[in-house]
């Protein structure tokens, strides 16, 4: 088939996105020689260093639209404008690694979903900002004829909320970025984080928006709890940007006097070996969502050698296996008693890290562009 990969992520993301999309493209270059590729880049500022790795590995044709992404999304939704054929020539599929959908005359347009938080759960979300996803989500899906969602309970909950055919959902679970590694030499990573963030403290590890659809509020309490448990050395981090409950979070620390023990350094970049360190030094990881579409952050942590805590909802008990401790997000005592588990039973500990770094090794990126090669075999049979 003829194919055209979209560079959207890449060039305009800066997080899980732009590194998803990476890895996955990366991979599918060098297994796929049955398709043709090109990759569309609507880019004003012609940023070629957000995809010229992947070039590195294939000569890719390049198609380069010098106009913001915002301009040309505008055209193709108000004014049907211009045409992916007229931009590309002749195409068989576009693959959407973001949320858009250009009009085609006969091309098929897979659209990659990675959560619907905005359906499933938008009381957690300010309006405007559930205003803005559904707007989005619904421009792509008049035009989507297939989709690839990173989890089975995505897809649930793209036939339950949005009525889609599970015929036309194709389920594409993610790799591990291969940067994420165990570190044996303990003595070593002690000394690295007492130098970068001077942590001194047996701690606890959250990696994430601090949302309260992530549930940050829960884990404070549930952290609050443990206090009175005998389990008061360990400290916590709050790893991520700030998002809908930060200023709360924060009024949490002041009001109960955690502020030598709850730290927030803020967003740490993902492709950071400061990352990789503070994962393999957490005594757990927790992460008590309530809803995830798929979160990379606790395979993430897994593969660094750390024990994991997640909710029981949405995909992360898919994403983790049997590989972790579940934990019921609208029950802080849940919480508070799965990390109480852990930090309490060395030996359920080890065994959680010896689960965790065997489920990572089974989420390679390898598995996922083989699989979607395999998706691509079934739209071509019905072009």
């Amino acid at each position: 088939m003829n194919i055209v990969l979209d560079t959207i992520p890449l060039i305009y993301s800066q997080g899980a996105d732009r590194r998803t999309t990476f890895h996955l493209y990366r991979e599918l270059l060098t297994l796929d020689h049955q398709d043709n590729f090109r990759f569309l880049c609507i880019d004003r500022f012609r940023r070629r260093f957000a995809y010229e790795g992947l070039l590195a590995l294939r000569k890719v044709p390049v198609r380069e639209v010098r106009l913001p992404f915002r301009v040309v999304e505008w055209a193709w939704n108000h004014l049907g404008w211009p045409t992916l054929e007229a931009l590309m020539g002749e195409v068989d599929l576009y693959h959407v690694a973001g949320i858009h959908a250009p009009p085609t005359r006969r091309a098929r347009v897979c659209v990659t979903i990675r959560g619907i938080v905005a359906e499933v759960i938008p009381d957690m979300l300010p309006a405007v900002r559930v205003a803005t996803l559904r707007r989005v989500l619904r421009a792509a899906m008049r035009r989507a004829d297939y989709y690839l969602t990173v989890s089975a309970a995505t897809k649930e909950d793209m036939v339950r909320h949005l009525g889609i055919d599970p015929q036309r959902i194709y389920v594409l679970p993610h790799g591990v970025d291969p940067m994420f590694h165990p570190c044996p030499d303990r003595s070593a990573l002690a000394a690295r984080l007492k130098a970068r963030f001077g942590i001194a403290h047996p701690y606890l590890l959250y990696v994430g928006w601090i949302g309260h659809h992530k549930n940050v509020m829960g884990l404070l309490r549930a952290y609050r709890q443990l206090q009175t448990r005998g389990l008061g050395e360990y400290h916590l981090w709050l790893v991520g940007a700030p998002d809908t409950a930060w200023n709360d979070a924060h009024a949490f620390v002041l009001r109960y006097g955690f502020a030598d023990r709850i730290h927030f350094p803020g967003w740490i970049d993902c492709e950071s070996e400061d990352l990789v360190d503070l994962y393999a030094g957490a005594s757990c990881c927790v992460f008590p969502s309530f809803y995830e579409g798929w979160c990379s952050p606790p395979v993430e942590a897994m593969a660094c050698g750390a024990a994991v805590v997640v909710s029981n909802r949405s995909s992360l008990p898919e994403t983790v296996g049997d590989a972790a401790v579940l934990v019921n997000p609208d029950d802080d005592g849940s919480i508070a008693d799965g990390i109480g588990t852990v930090l309490a039973n060395e030996a359920l500990r080890q065994e959680l890290v010896r689960r965790g770094l065997a489920r990572a090794r089974e989420l390679h990126w390898r598995g996922s562009a083989e699989r979607l090669v395999s998706i691509y075999r079934h739209i071509e049979q019905q072009l």
